[in-house]
């Protein structure tokens, strides 16, 4: 089952030691609701907003433990209420997951300052983690240290469907890399889970809004389970060429490191 964290729970707040074990799929946000600070931690309500959050799969038996944390007990004057929602994970809203448990505000907002932005962990300042794909030289840590990535929280081998790697970017390696729809290919990378800080470090490498805009996909890891992450593609598909040795090497050796087995298609 899936679970939909948008306050305490998310990472670096001090209830999300219990969610350490989940798998998290990916930033997401929820529509028809507002939210609210309560204090210590928010609420949310039923209204014409948005509210961000972070969607977790969870085992079946961690649910009692929430529902306790939450004081959710079924009952009409419980603090919260468990209940499900669908989550997009990006503005156009193709990607999506219906029926993600999350915990509605059950008691009144009156006095309460709205958080306009939907958003608790930046309006208070916390860090906000997000899912990347590197499909490129960015799978090669030299490289990552190079463009000011510091800390990776977690890799995961990952593969894109229905894509294919083109090199048609120009750049100082002389053509990058792009991706492209392609029905059967597979593009091979990873997925690094990191601070939102951490992956706006790589916009200037990237050209990002002048040469690639980062946008997201849905990837599978080698258990085919999905995940919803950020990626640099362009929309620019012409001028199709071959990369250097030294740039196609870089991209081999960075995926090397854990998909030994595969045929890279470079």
């Amino acid at each position: 089952m899936y679970l939909f964290a948008y306050g305490t729970l998310r990472y670096g707040f001090e209830l999300h030691h219990l969610l350490k074990d989940s798998r998290f799929v990916g930033l997401g946000f929820i529509e028809g609701y507002k939210m609210y600070d309560l204090g210590n931690y928010p609420g949310v309500v039923r209204g014409d907003g948005i509210v961000w959050g972070e969607v977790y799969e969870i085992k079946d038996e961690l649910i009692n433990l929430l529902d306790e944390v939450e004081d959710y007990k079924g009952r009409p004057d419980d603090l919260y209420i468990r209940e499900k929602t669908r989550v997009y994970f990006d503005q156009k809203r193709r990607y999506y997951i219906d029926n993600v448990n999350f915990y509605r505000y059950n008691h009144g907002i009156e006095f309460r300052d709205e958080i306009e932005s939907g958003d608790y962990s930046r309006w208070v300042g916390m860090p906000v983690i997000v899912n990347y794909f590197a499909y490129a030289e960015n799978t090669n840590p030299e490289i990552l240290k190079e463009r000011g990535v510091k800390e990776i929280l977690k890799e995961i081998e990952a593969y894109l469907e229905d894509y294919k790697i083109i090199f048609n970017i120009k750049c100082k390696y002389g053509l990058c890399a792009n991706l492209k729809e392609f029905k059967g290919g597979k593009v091979y990378g990873y997925i690094y889970v990191m601070l939102e800080d951490e992956l706006n470090s790589l916009d200037k490498a990237e050209e990002h809004l002048i040469k690639y805009v980062r946008d997201v996909i849905k990837v599978k890891d080698k258990e085919g389970k999905e995940y919803f992450a950020q990626a640099y593609i362009s929309d620019y598909k012409d001028g199709e060429g071959e990369p250097t040795d030294f740039y196609k090497n870089s991209i081999i050796e960075g995926l090397k490191r854990k998909w030994d087995k595969i045929s890279t298609g470079l």
